[in-house]
C-alpha cells in the first residue's frame, strides 16, 4: 500500500468527484479544483481529514483525466514464503538506493549484499535489481510491489476461436444448466456435434477445433454458483442453500413472538378398548421464540385446520392447572402460558381464515405469515417438531401386527406404537419433565428455568374472561335470528333469551355466533347491542349433544344414502345405525379407516365430556356460560374446539365422502356415480 500527503497537486476524489488541491491559503484552509467544471471550492483541513477517516475521500495514485476511479485494495492475504522474498528483494533495492543506474556501479553493491544473505541460491543479476527498484519506488515504497505474481504470466490469448467457445455456452445451457441436470460429458459431446456440423460447411484451411472437456469444465466455472444451483435444482432450492443469515428477529422478553406448527408423528396408536390400531396421529405445537417453551400442544386424528390450531392456542393462553390432576406422573410444573404479542404461520389454508384473525386481533395478537416455502422464518418451531418427533418415539417399540391387520403405510422399522391414552401421557411428560429440564443448546439454560429467569406472574397477559374466550375462538358465522331461532346446519337453536332480545331489537334482524365444532349442541350468540353473550342449545338436544360438526355431516350424508331422509328423525337413526356399524367393522377394516373411525368417535387429546343434561334450575341459555361440555373437573384438558373455516371445510358434500369410507360398501356404486 502506497502513501499520498495533503500538498499541493495532490488529486483526491470526494463523494465520486475528483479534485486537485490547488494551494492553502492560510494554515488550516485548502483550496481545490474540481478536475471536469474546473470549479473551486474552499475547505478546511480538518474537514479534509474527517473525510478521508470517514472514507469519503480518497487518494488517486493516477492523476490522469479519466483515470479509474480510487478502489480499496483487500488487505494483503500473500504467503509467508512470499513475504520471505519480497522482504529479500527489498534489502537489494535498499542496497542500491542513492546509486547511479549503471550495472557497473551496483555490481558490487549487490555482490557484497549476496556475501551477506545467501539468498537466492545466486546474486540476482544488476537488470533485475534495477527493475526491482523502479517498481518500488513508483509503488510508493510498497513492499507488495515487490512480491512475485506467477499467476499474471502466460499466454493472455485464447486458446479457443470465439466461434467455439460460443458453441460451448451453447452447449452448457441446453444441456448442464437445466432441471435434467445433464453431466459435464453431455456438455462436451453436445458442443462437439455442433462443432462439426459448423466444420461441414467450412473449407479445410478454416476448419474449427474440437472443445474439450478442460474448456467446458472452464466456462462452467464461470457461472456464478447461485445461477448454477438454480438452473439445476430450482430457484427456491437455490435460494435454500445459499441463504445467510445477516440479520435474525432478536426477542428480549418471553411471549413477545410465537411460533405454531403442526406435524405427523412417528407413531401408530391403538385403541384402548379394541387395542386395534388407528394410524398415525397430528401434533400441533406452539413455541415461545425467547426461552423455547411450549406453550401449548394438540394430540389427534383431526387433521390440521382451525379446529386443531384453536385447541392449541387454548391451553397456550391458560394456566395448565389441570395438569397434576390429569397426569399424576409428571413431576414437574408447565409454566410456560399467556396471550402473545405476535402469532408465527406458515401459508397453511387453517391460518388463512376470519376467525382466526377475529381471534388474534380480540386479544391483541398479531399475525405474522411465513414467507412461501422459507421453513427457516420459523425455524424454531420447526426444529423443535423435529425433536419432538425423536424424543416421543424414542425407545417406543414397534410391531408387525402378527400379519392379521393391514399395516397400509406403517413400518415396524420406522413406526413405534403406542396406546391412545399412553401416548397423551407421554407427550405432556416428556414436554414438561425432559424437554423444558434440559439445557438448551442455544440458551445453555433448560427453557423452564429461562421462563422464570425472564418473566414475572404479574408480566404474562391473560385473557380477561376466560369464559369469553370460548366465543372468541369459536368459528365465526352469521346467521338470521327469527321466531324459529337460529338454523345452523339443518338444526334449530333458540332460547327465551333470544326471543327477549327480538323483542327488544326486531322482529328478524341478522346476529354473530361462535360455532364449537366439538359440540354443536350449543352455540353462542353475539347480540348486535353488545349485550351479554347468549348461549342457545339446539332443540334436538338428545341428537345434537355433545355431537361434533364433522359427526353430524357424517350422519346427514349417511341418512341421505341409505334411507333417503334428511329430516331430523333420520338423522336419530342414522347416528344409532352408524355406531353399530362401526362396533360391527372395526375388526375388518383397514387401518385407515380405522383412524376416521377415530376422528369420527372424537378421539383426542382434548376430547370433550358428554353432555350434562340440563338442570331444571338453570335456563335454557345463560349470558357466557361455558357449560360441563367445554370444561369439567373429569376432563380438565377439554377444550373448546372450534369448527373449521368454509375455506376449509366447504359445505359441499364431497369432502365429507373422503372421511366415510367405513361406510362404502353399505352405499353402492350407483349411489356413488351419483355425487
Amino acid at each position: 500500500m502506497s502513501t499520498s500527503t495533503f500538498s499541493a497537486g495532490t488529486l483526491v476524489e470526494i463523494d465520486g468527484h475528483r479534485h486537485v488541491l490547488l494551494r492553502k491559503i492560510d494554515a488550516d484552509l485548502w483550496q481545490l479544483e474540481e478536475v471536469r467544471s474546473k470549479r473551486i471550492t474552499e475547505l478546511a483541513e480538518r474537514d479534509l481529514q474527517s473525510a478521508y477517516v470517514q472514507g469519503k475521500l480518497g487518494f488517486c495514485e493516477d492523476d490522469r483525466e479519466g483515470s479509474p476511479s480510487v478502489s480499496k485494495p483487500r488487505p494483503p492475504d500473500y504467503p509467508p514464503e512470499q513475504w520471505e522474498r519480497a522482504k529479500i528483494r527489498r534489502m537489494y533495492v535498499h542496497a542500491i538506493l542513492g546509486l547511479p543506474g549503471t550495472r557497473r556501479a551496483i555490481a558490487a553493491v549487490i555482490q557484497t549484499t549476496w556475501d551477506n544473505l545467501r539468498q537466492p541460491d545466486r546474486p540476482p543479476a544488476a537488470s533485475t535489481v534495477l527493475e526491482w527498484r523502479s517498481v518500488y519506488l513508483k509503488a510508493g515504497k510498497d513492499i507488495t510491489a515487490l512480491i512475485e505474481r506467477h499467476a499474471a504470466k502466460g499466454n493472455k490469448k485464447p486458446r479457443y476461436p470465439a466461434e467455439v467457445e460460443q458453441f460451448a455456452k451453447d452447449a452448457i445451457d441446453a444441456r448442464y444448466m437445466t432441471l435434467h441436470r445433464g453431466t459435464i460429458q453431455d456438455v462436451v459431446d453436445y458442443a462437439a456435434a455442433s462443432v462439426c456440423r459448423e466444420n461441414a460447411m467450412r473449407p479445410q484451411k478454416m476448419q474449427l477445433p474440437l472443445p474439450t472437456r478442460r474448456l467446458v469444465k472452464r466456462l462452467i466455472q464461470e457461472i456464478p454458483a447461485f445461477d448454477r444451483y438454480a438452473a439445476r435444482h430450482g430457484r427456491i432450492a437455490a435460494v435454500k442453500v445459499f441463504r445467510s443469515v445477516q440479520a435474525h428477529r432478536v426477542t428480549v422478553a418471553p411471549l413477545e413472538r410465537v411460533e405454531i406448527d403442526h406435524t405427523l408423528l412417528d407413531l401408530f396408536v391403538i385403541d384402548d378398548r379394541t387395542g386395534l390400531p388407528l394410524g398415525r396421529p397430528w401434533l400441533t405445537v406452539c413455541i415461545d421464540d425467547h426461552t423455547r417453551c411450549v406453550l401449548g400442544v394438540y394430540v389427534g386424528f383431526e387433521p390440521p385446520s382451525y379446529l386443531t390450531v384453536a385447541r392449541c392456542l387454548k391451553t397456550a393462553l391458560l394456566p395448565k392447572s389441570w395438569l397434576p390432576e390429569k397426569y399424576p406422573s409428571i413431576k414437574c410444573q408447565w409454566l410456560a402460558h399467556g396471550v402473545m404479542r405476535e402469532l408465527v404461520v406458515d401459508n397453511g389454508t387453517e391460518f388463512h381464515s376470519i376467525s382466526l384473525e377475529n381471534a388474534c386481533f380480540t386479544l391483541g395478537i398479531e399475525i405474522h405469515y411465513a414467507p412461501r416455502k422459507v421453513a427457516w422464518f420459523k425455524g424454531k418451531v420447526e426444529r423443535f417438531i423435529g425433536t419432538a418427533n425423536r424424543g416421543v418415539a424414542h425407545g417406543t417399540p414397534g410391531t408387525t401386527f402378527a400379519n392379521i391387520f393391514e399395516k397400509d403405510d406403517y413400518d415396524p422399522s420406522k413406526h413405534a406404537i403406542v396406546r391412545q391414552s399412553t401416548l397423551l401421557e407421554i407427550v405432556h411428560k416428556w414436554i414438561v419433565d425432559v424437554y423444558h429440564q434440559k439445557p438448551h443448546r442455544a440458551l445453555g439454560v433448560p427453557p423452564a428455568l429461562m421462563w422464570t429467569r425472564s418473566i414475572a406472574t404479574e408480566d404474562i397477559r391473560l385473557p380477561t374472561d376466560p369464559e369469553r374466550l370460548d366465543a372468541i375462538l369459536g368459528r365465526s358465522e352469521t346467521r338470521m335470528l327469527t321466531h324459529k331461532g337460529i338454523e345452523l346446519n339443518g338444526l334449530l337453536y333458540n332460547s327465551p333469551e333470544l326471543t327477549a332480545l327480538r323483542r327488544r331489537l326486531g322482529d328478524r334482524f341478522e346476529v354473530e355466533v361462535r360455532v364449537d365444532a366439538t359440540d354443536i349442541g350449543a352455540i353462542i350468540v353475539l347480540p348486535p347491542d353488545r349485550g351479554p353473550l347468549i348461549r342457545a342449545h339446539a332443540l334436538a338436544t338428545d341428537y345434537a349433544g355433545g355431537l361434533s360438526e364433522w359427526q353430524h355431516k357424517v350422519i346427514r350424508r349417511y341418512a341421505a344414502r341409505e334411507a333417503g331422509r334428511s329430516d331430523l328423525q333420520g338423522w336419530v337413526e342414522a347416528k344409532r345405525e352408524i355406531a353399530e356399524l362401526i362396533d360391527r367393522e372395526l375388526m375388518h377394516r383397514k387401518s385407515k379407516s380405522r383412524k376416521r373411525i377415530a376422528r369420527y368417535q372424537g378421539n383426542g387429546s382434548s376430547r370433550p365430556a358428554p353432555p350434562s343434561p340440563p338442570r331444571p334450575d338453570l335456563p335454557s341459555a345463560t349470558a357466557v356460560d361455558p357449560g360441563p361440555a367445554l370444561a369439567s373437573p373429569a376432563h380438565p384438558e377439554a377444550i373448546p374446539a372450534v369448527a373449521p373455516t368454509k375455506d376449509i371445510y366447504p359445505l359441499t358434500e364431497g369432502p365429507v365422502r373422503k372421511y366415510t369410507a367405513i361406510l362404502r360398501k353399505h352405499t353402492g356404486p350407483e349411489a356413488e356415480a351419483q355425487e
